[in-house]
């Protein structure tokens, strides 16, 4: 038995090779634009989430606005995002 290696996926007449965008895909170049973008997010959350380390010497810490405004946005982009890309569906 022969192996034949498998070919490259292809749109159009060029391969699609990961991290470089192909022009001729409509949806590469955005995808790559969201993935940039979702890191700057993840880096701004992280930042957040430490400035949060100092809320337990802040009196109004229990019933804080900030924290219950942002932990609730958060949670709800987080749900509209897999209910719109059908991830809760199993």
């Amino acid at each position: 038995m022969t192996h034949h290696p498998q070919k490259p996926l292809q749109v159009g007449s060029r391969p699609v090779v990961p991290g470089i965008p192909n022009p001729t895909c409509p949806i590469l170049l955005e995808a790559k634009s969201v993935l940039d973008k979702t890191q700057d997010l993840h880096r701004a959350i992280r930042k957040l989430r430490r400035s949060t380390q100092r809320c337990p010497t802040c009196p109004e810490n229990l019933e804080c606005p900030a924290l219950r405004y942002f932990a609730h946005a958060v949670d709800t982009a987080i749900r509209e995002v897999r209910q719109e890309w059908g991830l809760d569906k199993e």
